[in-house]
């Protein structure tokens, strides 16, 4: 029997012993201590093993370690460390970013109030790579993503929390039974848009959704990261396609809200998914995107848009 309010730390990993150190010195200074920090490394050297062997020495929180023989890939790293979890609730940590030392007390009071709830989530600082605070990009972020006063507290439609990516990519806590039933969808079906997915679905099959106006940890903008690194990822793309493909369970004004916030999310991103599509030689893609109606004719005509079809013409003439 899983004991009530009890909260594990998930952090996948991968090949970055001092940010993951980092992550895991957060966990140890929570006000409220977590039950267990879970690790599922994917490292191709022993030195994030290494490290955390000194870690266990200096803690009396129980560290679950676990190399994984062959590199499972991110999405299923994460899906590796929520099925270890035994605790009734879990967050998930990238080895990246750190929790601020109020952020799993301040998350779990949300459910002293509602006991129902499915996941709570704060505001997340945004840091460069060396970890000092950009609080303008922070702002910005939050904003972005309707992390503001207006929208704190219980959500009204359990649907939006992912669609409008309300539901951040990590930092998150979630009961650990929602994360296990519904986790991460294969490389092949989510791409590098698994954290997006991942929320967009939970939105759609869970109720209970809580946004806590306070910062509760910081997102690193990584030079190497998976994610933040636009030179390296398909983060937009993948998005892109996630949003075209899903099928929405809703129906009257809630349908025509919810296409309505979809149009929105994909012209946002459809000039760097075009840009994305055309560096994996997707040709056909890329050309689709820059004629669909969530790429308007302003940009298509702005210097952005011309600049994104010299780069298409150009690959066709120049095939890699």
């Amino acid at each position: 029997m899983v004991e009530r309010n009890t909260v594990s730390v998930c952090i996948p990993t991968c090949n970055r012993p001092a940010l993951l150190c980092q992550a895991i010195q957060s966990c140890l200074v929570q006000t409220r201590k977590p039950d267990c920090i879970i690790v599922g490394d994917d490292s191709t050297n022993d030195a994030s093993e290494q490290m955390i062997a000194d870690l266990v020495k200096e803690t009396d929180i129980q560290i679950d370690y676990r190399r994984n023989p062959i590199p499972l890939g991110q999405n299923e790293n994460t899906n590796s460390v929520f099925d270890r979890a035994t605790s009734s609730h879990l967050i998930l940590l990238h080895d990246d970013d750190v929790l601020l030392p109020n952020a799993v007390g301040d998350l779990l009071s949300c459910w002293h109030e509602h006991p129902t709830l499915t996941a709570a989530y704060g505001k997340q600082y945004v840091m460069s790579h060396d970890g000092a605070i950009d609080l303008k990009g922070s702002i910005g972020l939050n904003a972005a993503y309707s992390r503001i006063p207006e929208r704190s507290g219980l959500q009204i439609n359990d649907w939006e929390v992912g669609l409008l990516q309300q539901f951040p990519n990590d930092g998150y806590m979630i009961l650990t039974s929602a994360a296990q039933s519904t986790h991460w969808r294969p490389q092949k079906d989510a791409g590098d848009g698994g954290d997006f997915d991942f929320g967009l679905r939970l939105g759609f099959t869970c109720r209970g959704f809580f946004f806590l106006d306070r910062f509760t940890m910081k997102y690193r903008m990584t030079e190497t990261g998976t994610v933040s690194d636009s030179k390296n990822s398909d983060t937009a793309l993948s998005s892109y396609l996630i949003l075209e493909r899903f099928n929405f369970s809703l129906s009257g004004e809630a349908l025509r809200a919810g296409e309505a916030i979809r149009a929105k999310r994909m012209a946002e991103i459809a000039p760097l998914a075009m840009a994305q599509s055309i560096r994996r030689g997707q040709r056909k893609q890329a050309f689709r995107i820059y004629c669909s109606r969530h790429h308007s004719w302003r940009k298509r005509f702005s210097i952005g848009g011309v600049r994104r079809l010299s780069m298409l013409l150009l690959s066709l003439v120049n095939p890699r």
